[in-house]
């Protein structure tokens, strides 16, 4: 469920590059939707944290939330719809089927961790690079900016972690907080992106640190967003 926006290499097709890509979305989309079916409904919403019910025509489906967007979750076909019954993009829809295919109940912790502690040492380094790394650069001492685009992003503020830290719920059970730091006269801003501890119980620690790039992003200054 790799994302890329990096140019292709001198001599390779783009365009193939992108349908290899896709293909292996597709795969792996199929093969989650299989494990899936395998399982009670009911079992698999009550580990998942969503809504078991059924749609306006009577038929069983899951329904549950990605970033504040209510999502629909037919069964047993599996196919994730949002507002108007539109499918969902196919990123989010390989998301939601990896969650479902992985949560397993475990309780939230209410302890954030970074991404190395719950299966990410190798991504670590990257993901504190261009997400935690970059918002301290393009935030420094400006504070109330990130504050007011915090909330607007939707996040709620939490107390005792940093000069800021705020919580959002990307899934029903996948919170990330982000702590930031002012500059001091010794040091730069500081902002690193946080999970609970319980995370790995619901997503790989590749696939967390993609939607924490999805995450950090939406937070950067609007004239520096990709």
């Amino acid at each position: 469920m790799e994302q890329a926006d990096r140019k292709a290499p001198p001599g390779l097709d783009r365009n193939a590059i992108d349908e290899k890509r896709k293909l292996a979305l597709q795969t792996s989309c199929e093969n989650f939707r299989e494990i899936i079916r395998q399982r009670d409904p009911q079992s698999v919403a009550a580990k998942a944290a969503i809504s078991l019910c059924r749609n306006e025509t009577g038929e069983l489906c899951l329904r549950g939330d990605y970033f504040f967007e209510a999502h629909t979750i037919s069964w047993p076909a599996l196919t994730i719809t949002g507002a108007g019954g539109k499918p969902v993009p196919a990123q989010v829809e390989a998301l939601w089927l990896h969650y479902l295919e992985k949560a397993d109940g475990q309780p939230l912790s209410r302890r954030w961790v970074n991404l190395s502690e719950i299966g990410g040492l190798f991504y670590q380094q990257a993901f504190q690079g261009y997400c935690g790394d970059e918002l301290a650069a393009a935030w420094g001492g400006d504070i109330e900016g990130l504050r007011e685009t915090c909330r607007a992003a939707g996040g709620w503020p939490l107390t005792g972690l940093a000069d800021l830290a705020f919580e959002w719920r990307a899934l029903p059970r996948l919170p990330l907080c982000l702590c930031y730091r002012l500059p001091s006269d010794s040091k730069d801003a500081w902002a690193t992106m946080l999970f609970d501890a319980s995370a790995n119980h619901y997503m790989a620690a590749d696939v967390a640190a993609i939607i924490g790039k999805q995450l950090s992003d939406s937070l950067k200054p609007a004239g520096s967003r990709k």
